[in-house]
Protein backbone atom coordinates (compact mmCIF):
# COMPACT_ATOMS: atom_id res chain seq x y z
CA UNK A 1 0.00 0.00 0.00
CA UNK A 2 2.80 2.44 0.85
CA UNK A 3 4.50 1.74 -2.43
CA UNK A 4 1.27 2.59 -4.24
CA UNK A 5 1.02 5.96 -2.40
CA UNK A 6 4.62 6.79 -3.28
CA UNK A 7 3.94 6.34 -6.97
CA UNK A 8 3.90 9.51 -9.07
CA UNK A 9 0.83 8.50 -11.02
CA UNK A 10 -1.15 7.87 -7.84
CA UNK A 11 -0.15 11.29 -6.47
CA UNK A 12 -1.30 13.02 -9.68
CA UNK A 13 -4.61 11.17 -9.59
CA UNK A 14 -5.21 12.02 -5.92
CA UNK A 15 -4.32 15.70 -6.50
CA UNK A 16 -6.67 15.84 -9.51
CA UNK A 17 -9.51 14.25 -7.51
CA UNK A 18 -9.02 16.73 -4.64
CA UNK A 19 -8.93 19.73 -7.01
CA UNK A 20 -12.04 18.57 -8.90
CA UNK A 21 -13.81 18.01 -5.57
CA UNK A 22 -12.95 21.52 -4.38
CA UNK A 23 -14.12 23.10 -7.65
CA UNK A 24 -17.40 21.16 -7.65
CA UNK A 25 -18.00 22.01 -3.98
CA UNK A 26 -17.35 25.72 -4.58
CA UNK A 27 -19.61 25.71 -7.65
CA UNK A 28 -22.47 24.07 -5.75
CA UNK A 29 -22.04 26.53 -2.87
CA UNK A 30 -22.11 29.44 -5.28
CA UNK A 31 -25.29 28.25 -7.00
CA UNK A 32 -26.97 27.63 -3.63
CA UNK A 33 -26.00 31.10 -2.43
CA UNK A 34 -27.33 32.74 -5.60
CA UNK A 35 -30.58 30.81 -5.39
CA UNK A 36 -31.22 31.74 -1.77
CA UNK A 37 -30.06 35.39 -1.87
CA UNK A 38 -32.51 37.69 -0.07
CA UNK A 39 -34.30 40.10 -2.33
CA UNK A 40 -34.82 43.71 -1.35
CA UNK A 41 -38.46 44.79 -1.26
CA UNK A 42 -39.30 47.10 -4.09
CA UNK A 43 -40.28 50.62 -3.12
CA UNK A 44 -43.60 51.95 -4.38
CA UNK A 45 -43.34 54.40 -7.26
CA UNK A 46 -43.12 58.12 -6.45
CA UNK A 47 -46.47 59.54 -5.39
CA UNK A 48 -47.84 56.18 -4.25
CA UNK A 49 -47.47 55.61 -0.55
CA UNK A 50 -48.86 52.96 1.75
CA UNK A 51 -52.47 54.01 1.07
CA UNK A 52 -52.87 51.69 -1.91
CA UNK A 53 -51.59 48.65 -0.01
CA UNK A 54 -54.57 48.29 2.28
CA UNK A 55 -52.51 49.01 5.39
CA UNK A 56 -50.41 45.87 5.02
CA UNK A 57 -47.07 47.68 5.09
CA UNK A 58 -44.24 46.63 7.34
CA UNK A 59 -44.39 49.87 9.30
CA UNK A 60 -45.04 53.54 8.97
CA UNK A 61 -43.66 55.21 5.90
CA UNK A 62 -40.78 57.56 6.68
CA UNK A 63 -41.64 61.22 6.81
CA UNK A 64 -40.26 63.12 3.87
CA UNK A 65 -37.43 65.44 4.85
CA UNK A 66 -38.13 69.16 4.61
CA UNK A 67 -37.14 71.00 1.46
CA UNK A 68 -34.27 73.46 1.48
CA UNK A 69 -36.89 76.18 0.92
CA UNK A 70 -37.84 76.08 4.64
CA UNK A 71 -34.54 77.85 5.34
CA UNK A 72 -35.68 80.83 3.29
CA UNK A 73 -33.30 83.08 1.43
CA UNK A 74 -29.62 82.42 2.16
CA UNK A 75 -27.50 85.19 3.70
CA UNK A 76 -25.79 87.59 1.30
CA UNK A 77 -22.89 85.96 -0.52
CA UNK A 78 -23.98 82.40 0.32
CA UNK A 79 -26.34 79.82 -1.13
CA UNK A 80 -27.90 76.51 -0.05
CA UNK A 81 -27.40 73.38 -2.16
CA UNK A 82 -29.01 69.96 -1.64
CA UNK A 83 -29.53 67.17 -4.14
CA UNK A 84 -33.15 65.95 -3.79
CA UNK A 85 -32.07 62.32 -4.17
CA UNK A 86 -28.47 61.94 -3.02
CA UNK A 87 -28.62 64.20 0.05
CA UNK A 88 -31.63 62.54 1.70
CA UNK A 89 -30.98 59.89 4.35
CA UNK A 90 -33.77 57.83 5.91
CA UNK A 91 -33.59 55.53 8.89
CA UNK A 92 -36.69 53.69 10.12
CA UNK A 93 -39.42 56.36 10.12
CA UNK A 94 -37.36 59.55 9.94
CA UNK A 95 -35.54 61.27 7.11
CA UNK A 96 -33.05 64.13 7.08
CA UNK A 97 -31.64 66.28 4.32
CA UNK A 98 -28.02 67.38 4.10
CA UNK A 99 -27.63 70.97 2.96
CA UNK A 100 -24.29 72.32 1.80
CA UNK A 101 -23.53 76.00 2.24
CA UNK A 102 -21.68 77.41 -0.78
CA UNK A 103 -20.81 80.84 -2.05
CA UNK A 104 -23.18 82.42 -4.56
CA UNK A 105 -20.72 81.31 -7.25
CA UNK A 106 -21.19 77.66 -6.22
CA UNK A 107 -17.75 77.27 -4.62
CA UNK A 108 -16.77 76.12 -1.14
CA UNK A 109 -16.46 79.04 1.28
CA UNK A 110 -12.99 79.84 2.60
CA UNK A 111 -13.99 79.27 6.25
CA UNK A 112 -16.70 76.67 6.91
CA UNK A 113 -17.12 77.69 10.55
CA UNK A 114 -17.69 81.34 9.64
CA UNK A 115 -20.17 80.36 6.91
CA UNK A 116 -22.19 78.17 9.26
CA UNK A 117 -22.20 80.89 11.94
CA UNK A 118 -23.39 83.41 9.34
CA UNK A 119 -26.26 81.09 8.35
CA UNK A 120 -27.20 80.38 11.98
CA UNK A 121 -27.18 84.10 12.83
CA UNK A 122 -29.26 84.84 9.73
CA UNK A 123 -31.82 82.18 10.67
CA UNK A 124 -31.94 83.38 14.30
CA UNK A 125 -32.79 86.86 12.98
CA UNK A 126 -35.66 85.29 11.03
CA UNK A 127 -37.34 83.56 13.98
CA UNK A 128 -35.37 80.35 14.41
CA UNK A 129 -34.53 79.51 18.04
CA UNK A 130 -31.59 77.63 19.55
CA UNK A 131 -32.40 74.15 20.91
CA UNK A 132 -30.62 71.38 22.83
CA UNK A 133 -32.08 67.99 21.80
CA UNK A 134 -31.65 65.04 24.15
CA UNK A 135 -28.35 63.25 23.64
CA UNK A 136 -26.93 66.02 21.48
CA UNK A 137 -23.18 66.54 21.70
CA UNK A 138 -21.98 69.64 23.50
CA UNK A 139 -20.80 72.51 21.35
CA UNK A 140 -23.05 71.63 18.39
CA UNK A 141 -25.44 74.26 17.13
CA UNK A 142 -29.13 73.32 16.78
CA UNK A 143 -31.88 75.67 15.61
CA UNK A 144 -35.60 75.14 15.20
CA UNK A 145 -38.52 77.08 13.81
CA UNK A 146 -40.98 74.82 15.63
CA UNK A 147 -41.55 72.50 12.68
CA UNK A 148 -37.98 71.85 11.53
CA UNK A 149 -34.64 71.18 13.23
CA UNK A 150 -31.32 72.34 11.78
CA UNK A 151 -27.94 71.06 13.00
CA UNK A 152 -24.37 71.93 12.08
CA UNK A 153 -22.76 68.68 10.94
CA UNK A 154 -19.62 70.24 9.52
CA UNK A 155 -16.17 69.09 10.44
CA UNK A 156 -14.34 72.39 10.90
CA UNK A 157 -11.01 70.69 11.63
CA UNK A 158 -9.47 71.05 8.18
CA UNK A 159 -8.90 74.08 5.99
CA UNK A 160 -10.87 72.62 3.06
CA UNK A 161 -13.85 71.47 5.17
CA UNK A 162 -17.27 71.99 3.66
CA UNK A 163 -20.03 73.79 5.52
CA UNK A 164 -22.71 71.13 5.96
CA UNK A 165 -26.07 71.40 7.72
CA UNK A 166 -28.57 68.65 8.52
CA UNK A 167 -32.25 69.53 8.20
CA UNK A 168 -35.02 67.36 9.63
CA UNK A 169 -38.51 67.52 11.09
CA UNK A 170 -38.58 68.82 14.67
CA UNK A 171 -41.10 66.29 15.99
CA UNK A 172 -38.53 63.57 15.36
CA UNK A 173 -36.08 65.05 17.86
CA UNK A 174 -37.79 66.32 21.02
CA UNK A 175 -36.01 69.18 22.73
CA UNK A 176 -35.18 69.39 26.42
CA UNK A 177 -36.44 72.41 28.35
Amino acid sequence: MMALLRSRNTMFILAAVVIVGLVVSAGLGLFNAIGSAPTAPTAPPQGQGQEGQGGQGTGPAPDAPPDVDVLGQAPAGLSYVSDPEADVYCEQNECVRLVMVLTEGGELPEDSRESVETVLTHLAEHGWEEQSPQGAPEGRAFLTDGDHLLADTSSHDTADASAMLMLGNAEQAPATP
